[in-house]
């Protein structure tokens, strides 16, 4: 199946321009051009240094194709003046922070640089005609490379298609054969251009559209591996992944008098809850049970949803008794019957086992004494908590 398809951009994305090739939506546009921007930037760096480098090896060859003296020397300046004109864009790019100061530097520099190419070809003999096809590879690569936007690659092209459409009609001394072909090269070779550059663009948009709409889609499936389907509380398997961060919180606070807290929670007698209630108003409770927690922690505290009716809770940063007060106010709201699924005739209580979170525990060593501490709070009656500091367990 086609990708585009599955990440849901047509082939034709109703949200490119088709000629200009840019997004319709301007502040999509700067986010792309941000985007690319740094690559672009290093790709007309490496261009503008191939073409520094090269330059001294044409003026090599450039005396056998020069018209006589003076035109060697205005040849020579022409060159030099090519070669500065480089040097300063290199070292200029590399301070471009902003896609329109991009636009300006590369668009005024290729056509000083069309300017200086145009006037030396007068230097060149006037039956010379090769330069020419030099001329429109070179503008064809531009166009092809992307860039320049398409308009402003259309402006360059209507205006070096011109100027050298002229020289080629008022300056060379060709036989209108020649003068057809060159008129057709330039015409042509720019129109190829064009069109290969609103190809280059717009595919390089749609590109952009699949990745943002892959990490869309990467985003969403990470939320189904990491979220409860039933409550929308966060799952075992985010527990697990995220505990070394949850670790290395634990290892900072050493020092301090806070602590992370991890505290099991088991809601009493669910089973039958399930069995006189059914199953609907069995899962009512268990949603409701999640709202009630989250509307009473921070929301830097999590809620996990470990399994049935079984849920573990990580405050972050807080001293002891904060924690305990928590799980002593979620509680009282039970009791008071605050849960607020109607079909139910009586409160629904929880037990909770409470436990710092220290420096030296795993993953399952906290999971172990939470769910002890758990234990004995439902072995002792239900509906209380039970906090093991766990020092004896974990000497520091």
């Amino acid at each position: 199946m086609n990708i585009e398809k599955i990440l849901g951009v047509d082939s034709e994305s109703p949200h490119i321009s088709q000629f200009f090739a840019v997004f319709k939506d301007l502040d999509k546009e700067n986010a792309f051009r941000q985007e690319v921007l740094p690559r672009q930037c290093r790709l007309v760096f490496r261009l503008c240094a191939f073409v520094t480098i090269a330059m001294p090896m044409f003026m090599l060859s450039d005396y056998m194709i020069v018209k006589p003296a003076p035109w060697g020397t205005f040849l020579l300046a022409q060159r030099l003046i090519q070669i500065t004109v480089c040097i300063i864009f290199l070292l200029l790019i590399t301070r471009v922070r902003r896609h329109t100061s991009y636009d300006t530097l590369v668009f005024s520099t290729l056509l000083i640089i069309f300017m200086i190419l145009e006037l030396g070809s007068f230097t060149f003999q006037d039956d010379y005609a090769l330069y020419a096809l030099f001329d429109i590879i070179i503008m064809i690569c531009l166009y092809a490379s992307g860039i320049l936007t398409v308009k402003l690659s259309l402006i360059v092209c209507v205006y070096h298609a011109f100027i050298a459409i002229i020289i080629v009609l008022s300056v060379k001394e060709l036989n209108v054969h020649s003068q057809i072909m060159m008129v057709l090269g330039y015409s042509l070779g720019n129109g190829a251009g064009i069109l290969l550059a609103i190809a280059q663009h717009k595919n390089s948009r749609k590109q952009f559209l699949l990745q943002n709409s892959l990490q869309d889609k990467t985003l969403q499936l990470k939320q189904f591996a990491y979220r409860d389907s039933l409550t929308n509380a966060l799952n075992r398997r985010s527990f697990q992944d995220h505990f070394q961060d949850i670790e290395k919180m634990a290892v900072r606070l050493r020092m301090s008098d806070k602590n992370m807290f991890l505290i099991a929670a088991d809601i009493d007698y669910f089973k039958s809850i399930n069995d006189n209630f059914g199953h609907d108003v069995g899962d009512k409770v268990l949603v409701a049970f999640v709202n009630l927690v989250e509307s009473n922690i921070r929301p830097v505290d999590k809620i996990y949803r470990f399994g049935g009716e079984e849920f573990m809770i990580v405050i972050q940063e807080c001293v002891e008794n904060i924690a305990v007060q928590r799980i002593k106010q979620i509680m009282q709201l039970l009791n008071d019957g605050k849960l607020g699924v109607q079909e139910l005739n009586h409160p629904v209580t929880c037990s909770f086992g409470i436990t710092p979170i220290l420096a030296i525990d795993t993953v399952d060593s906290v999971c172990i004494r939470a769910d002890e501490a758990l234990y004995t709070a439902k072995n002792s009656g239900r509906n209380q908590y039970i906090l093991d500091r766990g020092l004896e367990k974990n000497p520091q």
